[in-house]
């Protein structure tokens, strides 16, 4: 970088003063004070000016972008212009190699992989009048160290290794509830925060619900066509507010209360699930407000062929002022598309605005969801997202369920490379691929996603070569790197 050294500036700057000086005669001269930076512009970054704050408030002014610049930029800030660097009459320097402050020249590079200190002085301070009127500013490009369109995944802990098979999760009121079998006991662990958990026999339960359904005050549950209702997650009784043969409780959805007297009641709960009546399904809803009520349940219509009719998850989101349920489960028999001379087991998502259930899924060979064991659907980022066991793909709809493609690679579980014969996952190189028996829980205040898994085994099979491993009953989580960026500024250059 070719630099000027300031004491030739200096010193030209005091004759200067000294000529003004002689020539006034009341000798009352008023100098400019300004000593401070306008303007400040990098030259393009992949062809993308980014905008820089100027805090001039700081004991320390600081130059930033706010928007961090792409991961790996740092490639080519390491020899960068500097665009605009504006004072209203300051001289503006930085250290040379040997410490001295030395006038900067923005038609040279600078490398701005690290922060950047830089000195303005007023012409006061070069004349030596008013030494105090130099202002130090930093100049802190900043760049994402996370990829911010990546899932980062973090280890939470282990929960108990009595969960061994398959389990189901649920958030009720402020707290989370894992249940699952031990021998003939359905043992219930129980957190408020994730981390801590403590274990019970859930009593009245003879098996393991195959859908339990957290509304406000209440839990509901279905085992062998019955319904089972609690109101602290651990003692459980028959209900009797349900006639006939309940299959499975499908998804909560919040309905607008128009006798709402303050704004927490302003929606209500309403529970939605799969009724036999001879040997025909039918879809039901049901008021959390009229559980109490007798004939209170509502026949919404026939369940279509393609509905699925066991493991269903849900997921709910606002669209125009009204929630919606999308939905994506099993069939007891596969439905299945042709592509090419292949016959592809699919899922169809289905849609609920409160009142009508509607088949949204396409049989689309370009636009299709694959068919999922034990599947989960969640609404992430504005986005929905569906897997399930084996942890193999993600598939994303920007559609709200109508069509589905394979996730960016970026948005991923964790895979590792099992080319050393001698690997085995661990916390810090984490594998997903081949488990079972999980459930999962968002933490939408945080952005969080949480993945409960069962102890188990797992036995990967990569062409010829076969790779075993075990994993404990634990939690990961995982979020997106944007919505952390967005939700806490400072970790804009993380």
């Amino acid at each position: 970088m070719r630099i000027k050294f300031l004491s030739f500036i200096a010193s030209f700057f005091m004759v200067s003063f000294v000529i003004t000086s002689c020539l006034d005669d009341d000798n009352d001269i008023e100098y400019s004070p300004d000593a401070t930076i306008h303007a400040f512009e990098l030259d393009t970054i992949y062809g993308i000016s980014y905008k820089f704050t100027i805090d001039h408030d700081q004991l320390k002014g600081e130059i930033y972008n706010q928007d961090s610049l792409p991961v790996h930029a740092d490639t080519i800030i390491d020899k960068i212009l500097i665009k605009t660097l504006t004072t209203a009459s300051g001289v503006v320097t930085v250290k040379d190699k040997e410490g001295r402050d030395s006038i900067i020249n923005i038609n040279d590079s600078l490398d701005l992989r690290k922060k950047l200190e830089i000195k303005v002085w007023s012409t006061e301070a070069l004349a030596g009048i008013a030494p105090d009127k130099v202002k130090t500013y930093t100049i802190d490009v900043r760049v994402h160290k996370h990829d911010p369109d990546s899932l980062s995944w973090g280890y939470v802990g282990k929960i108990g290794d009595e969960i061994k098979g398959a389990q189901k999760t649920i958030k009720f009121k402020d707290e989370y509830f894992i249940y699952s079998m031990d021998g003939s006991s359905v043992k219930v662990h129980s957190s408020s925060d994730l981390s801590n958990w403590s274990l019970q026999n859930a009593t009245g339960l003879a098996t393991l619900p195959n859908s339990i359904l957290p509304l406000e005050k209440i839990i509901l549950a279905t085992a062998d066509n019955k319904v089972y209702e609690s109101t602290d997650g651990i003692a459980w009784t028959e209900s009797n507010k349900f006639s006939g043969e309940v299959n499975t409780f499908i998804s909560a959805i919040p309905i607008e209360n128009n006798n709402s007297q303050t704004e927490e009641e302003k929606y209500i709960q309403q529970a939605t699930y799969l009724k036999t009546e001879d040997n025909v399904r039918y879809l039901y809803s049901i008021l959390e407000s009229e559980l109490e009520i007798g004939n209170a349940e509502t026949k919404i219509q026939a369940a279509g062929e393609n509905f699925p009719t066991k493991n269903i998850s849900y997921t709910t989101f606002k669209k125009g002022g009204q929630y919606q349920n999308v939905i994506i489960g099993e069939h007891d028999e596969s439905i299945k598309i042709t592509v090419g001379d292949k016959e592809i087991p699919v899922s169809i998502a289905w849609g609920y605005n409160g009142t009508t259930w509607a088949e949204l899924g396409t049989t689309s060979t370009v636009a299709y969801c694959p068919e999922f064991k034990n599947p989960t659907i969640i609404y992430y980022n504005n986005l929905l997202y569906t897997f399930g066991d084996k942890f193999e793909s993600i598939y994303v709809s920007k559609s709200e369920g109508i069509a589905w493609q394979k996730a960016d690679k970026k948005f991923s579980f964790p895979y590792q490379d099992w080319s050393d014969p001698e690997f085995k996952p661990t916390i810090e190189k984490p594998e997903f691929m081949g488990r079972t028996n999980y459930s999962v829980v968002q933490d939408t205040k945080n952005d969080y996603i949480y993945f409960l898994f069962s102890k188990g085994d797992v036995l990967l099979e990569e062409g010829e070569n076969t790779h075993p491993y075990s994993h404990d009953s634990e939690i990961w989580r995982a979020r997106l790197n944007q919505l952390w960026f967005d939700k806490d500024p400072k970790h804009a250059g993380q």
